[in-house]
C-alpha cells in the first residue's frame, strides 16, 4: 500500500509524547519516514518533530526515550526563581540533553541554525512557543527564522509556564522577548502545512493524544502545593484546546488519535510500564488508521 503523506505534525503532551515513538516506527515500517520533507511540532511534538528532522531512526528513537529519566530535567528548583523569571526549575539539564542529541547527528554542530539544519537534511522543521510580547504563538523555521538555534527553540517550546524558567533567547537571536510552552497557544499546529490552494493538505498527517476513555481522575490539588500548582495549571490549559479539535472534521480525517490513558503531561515519574503503554498505543493507533498492522510493539 502506497500513501501520501510528505508533513508529520505533533501535538504537544510532555511525557506522554513517548507514544511517537511508537508511531514512528509504523510509518518506517510503512515506508513512509523516506517521503517526509517537513515535520513540525509543539513542546514535546517539537521535541519529536527536531529528532525525526535529524535522522533518528525509530528503533533508536524507541531506545532514547524507554531510558530518558525525565526526572532530571526537573533541575535547581527554586521558587525565589518565580518572581524573576517566572520558572521553579532552570530547564538548562533539558537544553544540554538536545543539545547533544543535535550534536549527535550533525557532525557536532550543537547549536545549529534552522537554515544550516535544513541545508543539512533537506527536512524542513517547523517549532511554536508562545511569545508573551505579542500575545500570540511565534513559528520557528529556515524560512521564519534562519538564524535561530534549533535547541533555543525548542527550550522555548518546552517552556511550561511557572515550571520551567521562561526562554530569552542568547543574542537577542530572533528578538529579546519572553517565551513560554507553545502550548499555551496551538498546543497542535496541525494547519501549518495548509496554504489557501490546499485548505486541508492531504500531505499532512498529524498526530494527537487524548485520553479516549475519560481515565483522567480528579486532583488533589491545595493551597501551599506550588509545583502541583503549576502543572495542573498548565494541564488545564493545554486540555481546554481539545474542544477545539473535537469540532473539526477536517482535523479529525488527517489524525492519528492516540490514546493516552489520562497521564499528566507532567508526569515526570514515568514507571517503565506506563512507558512501554504509551509505546505500543502509539503503534496500535497508527496501525489502526494506516489500515496496514506492519509492526509487533
Amino acid at each position: 500500500m502506497s500513501y501520501q503523506f510528505t508533513n508529520l505534525v505533533f501535538e504537544g503532551g510532555g511525557v506522554k509524547g513517548i507514544a511517537y515513538a511508537g508511531a514512528l516506527q509504523v510509518l518506517t515500517d510503512c515506508g513512509i519516514m523516506p517521503q517526509i520533507k517537513q515535520v513540525a511540532g509543539t513542546s514535546a511534538g517539537a521535541i519529536t518533530a527536531t529528532l525525526v528532522a535529524l535522522g533518528y531512526p525509530a528503533p533508536e528513537l524507541k531506545s532514547i526515550i524507554m531510558n530518558l529519566d525525565f526526572k532530571h530535567f526537573e533541575d535547581g528548583w527554586d521558587p525565589l526563581r518565580i518572581p524573576t523569571e517566572y520558572g521553579l526549575y532552570k530547564g538548562n539539564t533539558f537544553l544540554y540533553w538536545i543539545q547533544k542529541m543535535i550534536a549527535n547527528r550533525t557532525n557536532n554542530q550543537p547549536n545549529i541554525t534552522f537554515a544550516d539544519l535544513y541545508k543539512l537534511t533537506g527536512v524542513g522543521l517547523f517549532v511554536f512557543a508562545t511569545d508573551l510580547n505579542i500575545y500570540d504563538i511565534k513559528q520557528f523555521s529556515h524560512i521564519d527564522t534562519p538564524n535561530v538555534p534549533v535547541c533555543e527553540a525548542v527550550r522555548a517550546s518546552m517552556s511550561i509556564p511557572l515550571f520551567f524558567k521562561a526562554w530569552k533567547f542568547s543574542n537577542n537571536l530572533p528578538d529579546n522577548h519572553i517565551y513560554v510552552d507553545g502550548g499555551v497557544v496551538l498546543n497542535y499546529p496541525l494547519t501549518v502545512f495548509d496554504s489557501p490552494q490546499q485548505p486541508d493538505n492531504p500531505q499532512t498527517l498529524g498526530f494527537y493524544l487524548y485520553d479516549r476513555n475519560g481515565n483522567k481522575k480528579p486532583n488533589s490539588l491545595s493551597y501551599d502545593q506550588p509545583v502541583d500548582y503549576c502543572k495542573v495549571l498548565f494541564e488545564t490549559v493545554i486540555d481546554s484546546q481539545d474542544i477545539d479539535f473535537d469540532n473539526n472534521e477536517s482535523m479529525e480525517k488527517r489524525t492519528v488519535k492516540i490514546d493516552d490513558f489520562g497521564i499528566a503531561a507532567t508526569d515526570f515519574n514515568l514507571t517503565q510500564q506506563q512507558k512501554d503503554q504509551l509505546y505500543k498505543s502509539g503503534v496500535y493507533y497508527t496501525e489502526a488508521y494506516l489500515g496496514v498492522p506492519v509492526v509487533n510493539a
